[in-house]
């Protein structure tokens, strides 16, 4: 079987992670404006924020550890269980998949603003078909463009940022803005702007599925994991500061692109076109980091029988998972043709809290299985464990309880989507688990010892030393 090619570094890491996110400071998290006012925002980001320093802990203890390209799907298969790891592959898939055909929707809407006869979807599917080219011809290529457009719109905003704080050009910054209507509705509103918080941060968790792919996972992906939340962090905080600024309350909680109105409003026609570029750049890097996660998430599933095999071919010269990626035109394009935006990006952010609530239980899992620390199954190692994923799982679930709030049946289809998915692929797998034994060992690929003999170790070094390592 041809392998996949493994010359990814840090930045490529950062590049994915950052890439796939950032759209989410440029548009999407103003939701929680009018929703929770400017006080909701804040509060929305900072649990939001939390959650998703801890999956990114967990995300790079368990990628440096497996080093696998189906990320969160390897992880909760090995441990945890096949059933539940279907459904995170199938969670991952579609929370990529949907928000690449939210990226390419906004792009044509970008474009039809200045040029009114071209076609929203035409020119969706027309980004569709170029990033998946792109893709196609592997990791490398696809990443490195990545880093490219990810770095000019993350550099877009710390400029439009340094200048709205310093007041240099910035003429119409209004720092009252910030204070008129802050809680509009009460705690009640804050807590339902926790509904679109994720939006902030959505996909962070994807920097780890380039692992497989990395010259030195075990270095690569801990460092452009974290590296990657900090600069969200960062861009979060400093959009927040900017668009509270230089847009009222009301027309910021409506906006549809607040970072470019904001650029607008600045009176700078330089920060206009810088963040016009920015906007649209951030578009496509998200959509094709995207492209990439989901076709490694789809390979994944179809490597282990749950789907079919002909999309586990590696392309012999680019050594890219090209039938996966292929894939992803016909279900991308279906999400973008259906119109629905925020449809589409409610049932990603939906499908990112599954992988949010399993993937630290995984973690849990493989600290239980593995107790031990070594540098050969753990070469990472993540503070303050269990406790903070038990905070994880439990903010994860309590953001996924705010869609009540308007999105009721938007939730209930998702978790019916996903409990049935769950019982298919559990049948599914009693019917390839004999035949397939031997690809599910993944502990011996791994050069991992038995979980057995790892919890002998452990016992037989608590006796000799008085006590663990942990």
């Amino acid at each position: 079987m041809t392998e996949l090619e493994k010359k990814l570094r840090p930045y490529h890491v950062w590049a994915l992670g950052v890439g796939i996110v950032l759209v989410g400071e440029y548009m999407g998290w103003n939701f929680t404006v009018a929703k929770g006012g400017i006080i909701g925002a804040l509060f929305a980001m900072l649990v939001a924020g939390l959650m998703y320093i801890v999956v990114s802990i967990c995300a790079s203890e368990l990628g440096s550890s497996t080093k696998l390209a189906g990320g969160p799907y390897d992880w909760v298969r090995l441990f945890v269980g096949p059933g539940a790891a279907a459904i995170v592959g199938l969670a991952v898939y579609m929370e990529y998949i949907a928000l690449s055909a939210g990226d390419a929707i906004v792009v044509g809407q970008l474009l039809t603003a200045y040029v009114e006869w071209i076609d929203v979807k035409a020119v969706a599917l027309l980004i569709l078909a170029i990033l998946t080219l792109i893709n196609y011809r592997g990791a490398v290529t696809a990443l490195t463009l990545n880093f490219f457009l990810t770095f000019v719109a993350a550099a877009a905003i710390v400029i439009f940022f340094l200048s709205s704080a310093t007041g240099i050009g910035v003429v119409n910054f209004n720092y009252e803005n910030m204070f008129q209507g802050a809680m509009p509705y009460g705690l009640v509103g804050v807590f339902a702007a926790m509904q679109f918080g994720p939006w902030f941060y959505l996909g962070i968790e994807g920097a780890a599925m380039c692992a497989e792919e990395c010259k030195r996972p075990t270095r690569a992906v801990p460092l452009g994991q974290q590296a990657g939340m900090i600069t969200l962090l960062l861009m979060a905080g400093m959009t927040l500061f900017i668009c509270s600024g230089l847009i009222g309350v009301e027309e910021l909680g409506a906006s549809v692109y607040p970072l470019f109105e904001a650029a607008q409003n600045s009176g700078v026609g330089i920060i206009v076109l810088l963040l016009a570029v920015g906007t649209l750049f951030t578009c496509l890097a998200s959509s094709n980091g995207c492209i990439n996660d989901s076709s490694r998430s789809w390979l994944a599933l179809s490597r282990d029988g749950f789907i079919s095999d002909w999309f586990a071919d590696v392309h012999p010269k680019y050594k890219s998972p090209y039938k996966a990626v292929i894939f992803t035109i016909p279900v991308s394009a279906g999400f973008a043709f259906s119109g629905y935006l925020d449809q589409v990006i409610t049932f990603s952010i939906m499908s990112g809290l599954v992988c949010y609530v399993l993937i630290p239980f995984a973690l849990i899992r493989f600290r239980k299985m593995y107790p031990t620390t070594n540098s050969l199954v753990r070469p990472y190692f993540g503070p303050l464990q269990p406790w903070i994923s038990y905070l994880a799982m439990g903010i994860a679930i309590l953001i996924m309880s705010t869609f009540f709030w308007a999105y009721m049946l938007n939730l209930l289809f998702a978790l019916v989507f996903y409990i049935i998915a769950y019982f298919y692929f559990s049948w599914r797998y009693k019917k390839i688990k004999q035949e397939r034994a031997k690809e599910f060992s993944w502990q011996d690929r791994l050069g991992w010892p038995d979980p057995e003999v790892a919890h002998g170790q452990k016992g037989a070094a608590a006796q000799a030393g008085g006590g663990s390592n942990e």
